[in-house]
């Protein structure tokens, strides 16, 4: 029966104790949340680890939502804030071991990406590539945006920011992947 609940209800239920409310919430939105997880993470592994402490964040602030409001921005913002602070985290303790995680690790592909599904081999390779590059602020934004597919007023929303920086934290990821692959195109060239 809690199928039929709206998300904003399993949310005050669920803030009140209601495990069984959150585990209706947590089946709703899974799938999405791990779609965002897995394009900042950049592997199926992390973003399972990143999914889940996710789902622990939400959960742990579901006494700060206001059930007056829808709740999918919301959680989206949740979920795409521990992103950005997992992959910032993730850069730090790299960059302490000199390592890069984008050498060793390359994103496979997804079934029904819109990103995956417009390009085509090494061209996917490169974008990927240069989308994994991107300062976590920026890549929260585009993968919001291009792989979610959310509006920018969604974006905004959910991410809590005004429209206007929605749109050009999406411009400036967008024209710093496109110098990427430029980049990449004119090596290739000489």
């Amino acid at each position: 029966m809690r199928s039929y609940l709206p998300d904003q209800l399993l949310a005050r239920r669920a803030a009140a104790g209601h495990l069984e409310d959150f585990e209706e919430l947590l089946r709703r939105y899974r799938d999405r949340v791990y779609r965002i997880c897995y394009r900042m993470a950049g592997n199926a592994e992390d973003a399972q680890d990143w999914t889940q402490e996710c789902f622990v964040r939400v959960y742990r602030q579901l006494h700060h939502y206001d059930s007056g409001l829808p709740f999918a921005p919301w959680l989206l913002r949740v979920a795409s804030n521990t992103c950005v602070n997992l992959a910032k985290s993730r850069a730090h303790h790299q960059s302490k071991l000199g390592m890069s995680y984008e050498e060793d690790h390359e994103m496979p592909s997804s079934i029904g990406d819109p990103l995956r599904s417009a390009l085509s081999g090494e061209e996917a390779r490169q974008v990927q590539a240069a989308v994994a590059a991107l300062p976590p602020m920026l890549k929260q934004a585009v993968v919001l945006r291009v792989v979610e597919g959310l509006s920018f007023r969604e974006l905004a929303e959910t991410l809590g920011i005004p429209l206007q920086t929605a749109a050009s934290r999406v411009r400036r990821a967008l024209l710093q992947v496109r110098e990427q692959l430029e980049q990449v195109e004119s090596e290739v060239e000489q």
